[in-house]
């Protein structure tokens, strides 16, 4: 294992990594239909093993119209509660 600068991992870094990871996993119950949508830049993610078929997309965009007025919404709302 590597950084992004091909700089080694120490098995103490990786170890404090897998600690962070699994301190902060959050996981969602699925059920047939559901979808969930993440940012590959912000999230790190996976699944667990299950039985049974599942259909995997990806999808590529830019962004939306009026992401810059939410997300300048929601700093405010989180800046608020701080």
């Amino acid at each position: 294992m590597f950084f992004g600068d091909d700089g080694q991992i120490s098995d103490e870094q990786l170890k404090h990594m897998d600690e962070v990871t699994l301190k902060n996993a959050r996981f969602v119950k699925m059920r047939e239909g559901d979808v969930v949508l993440l940012d590959n830049y912000k999230t790190m993610h996976g699944r667990n093993v299950f039985d049974g078929t599942r259909k995997h997309g990806v999808a590529w965009f830019e962004g939306w119209e009026g992401e810059e007025e939410m997300k300048a919404e929601l700093q405010e709302k989180m800046a608020i509660t701080a």
